[in-house]
């Protein structure tokens, strides 16, 4: 009886052996796997992070007519999920109003701007009937461009082509923005020789290869370059062609960035890929003194302003954002 007794405590003690090594080793190989998990998500949002940032920059570049990035942070932060954002200015002749800003949310799984705050709407202007865009987080006016080689349609969305500038005539006292299409694309040379002095130029646009789509079609997605703050651009060389390396007023940055936005973004309106398109375009003119440009964005007081639609190369004009002149801050222009 003793025997049989040591034998089944002999039993026990090793299941309670084989118990506790079955317990450690599946504690050590959990601990194991969550630390790698834990690795490869740190690793995975890295990769995702610089993504959502080289998005941002190419956002920046190309599609942000007169709209000025002043930051890039992490909104929010999380483990598997997380927001990159950017406060976004416009120069009103040297007032900074703040505009709608870049959110761009990214997790392991994908990238994709924020939220509807960063597309525009579309909508009757409530007393002329005329369509006009705005932005849909605070109601901004956004300024259209026309393509003179586009066919309008007699649809009900469809904006006519505008001549807003002149209405600006008995607006006193306010600075404002006003995007004028060109009726021919013109040098930057030429661009520069006609705009009177007493407006600045913020944005350059591209236009495009196809006449395919309306304003109201390619508003929030018009491809140009921002200039400097005197209305100038660069034709410096670049030293590396990421992202980190491109600054706004610098055209072969501008080359570069819309190269990797067609390779790999996408954006189609009734067929037509945006930067598609807009790769045509830097192909025909791959350097600044090649260049032409099919509009501009201008600003500065509104009695200057308002005179624009006289000038013989203008096809539309079309105004955005206004501000007051306070008398602490003089204009630009």
């Amino acid at each position: 009886m003793k025997l049989n007794e040591n034998f089944d405590q002999l039993i026990k003690k090793e299941k309670r052996k084989r118990l506790l090594k079955t317990i450690a080793i599946s504690f050590v190989t959990t601990v194991v796997l969550l630390f790698i998990g834990y690795t490869l998500i740190n690793k995975r949002m890295e990769m995702q992070y610089k993504k959502a940032q080289e998005m941002a920059n190419i956002t920046d570049m190309i599609e942000s007519p007169n709209l000025v990035s002043q930051s890039q942070y992490l909104s929010t932060s999380g483990r598997v999920t997380s927001q990159l954002k950017s406060e976004r200015f416009k120069n009103i002749d040297g007032y900074m109003v703040a505009a709608t800003p870049l959110e761009i949310n990214f997790s392991l799984f994908g990238i994709g701007y924020g939220s509807g705050k960063n597309s525009s709407l579309t909508v009757p202007i409530t007393k002329t009937k005329e369509i006009g865009a705005f932005s849909r987080e605070n109601g901004e006016k956004l300024p259209l461009f026309f393509n003179p080689k586009h066919k309008e349609s007699e649809t009900q969305q469809e904006a006519k082509a505008t001549h807003e500038a002149r209405t600006l005539s008995g607006f006193k006292n306010h600075v404002a923005e006003v995007a004028i299409s060109f009726k021919e694309p013109m040098t930057y040379a030429e661009i520069q020789a006609k705009i009177p002095e007493n407006v600045l130029i913020n944005w350059y646009w591209l236009g495009m290869a196809s006449d395919q789509l309306s304003a109201t079609e390619t508003v929030g997605k018009v491809i140009g370059i921002n200039a400097d703050e005197a209305g100038k651009l660069s034709s410096e060389p670049l030293k590396s062609k990421t992202s980190s390396a491109w600054w706004s007023p610098n055209y072969p940055s501008f080359v570069a960035a819309v190269k990797t936005a067609a390779e790999k973004r996408g954006y189609t309106v009734n067929g037509l890929d945006i930067y598609q398109d807009a790769l045509k375009q830097i192909e025909k003119y791959p350097t600044l003194k090649t260049a032409k440009f099919s509009g501009i964005i201008v600003s500065g007081r509104t009695e200057n302003l308002a005179t624009l639609d006289d000038e013989p190369y203008v096809y539309t004009t079309n105004v955005g954002l206004q501000a007051e002149i306070l008398p602490y801050i003089e204009p630009t222009k």
